[in-house]
């Protein structure tokens, strides 16, 4: 296992520690029940779980960062790219947010470099 850079260390330098180190580590670290609920949050929003958000959210109190409403356009996003039409993902994405390819270049030249990628296949 490693560590990223830490002081004392010469970038070249990687901090390796071993499992028993990374176990001890590992138990005493502590994490919040609210960072865990927001932990969970975000994977039932990211896999699509829509309706387990919705009662997650009235359980715990936990606001999603996204509106839930949008988890169904955002699926039908990823499947897009799934299955290499980036055409239509990118219509997706206009669709729920114009500026969000204009504001995130990267992202737009992401997908078109995929759209590359899947014309070649």
């Amino acid at each position: 296992l490693q560590q990223k850079h830490t002081p004392g260390m010469s970038l070249g330098q990687k901090h390796v520690i071993d499992h028993v180190e990374w176990s001890r580590r590992l138990v005493a670290a502590e994490v919040s029940k609210t960072d865990m609920d927001r932990l969970v949050m975000q994977y039932l929003v990211t896999e699509g779980y829509k309706e387990a958000a919705e009662q997650f959210a009235l359980d715990t109190c936990i606001e999603p960062e996204v509106e839930l409403a949008t988890i169904g356009e955002r699926m039908a996003i990823r499947n897009a790219v799934q299955e290499g039409d980036i055409p239509a993902a990118i219509e997706k994405v206009n669709d729920l947010n114009p500026e969000l390819l204009d504001t995130h270049p990267r992202l737009y030249f992401q997908l078109r470099l995929q759209h590359l990628v899947e014309l070649i296949r």
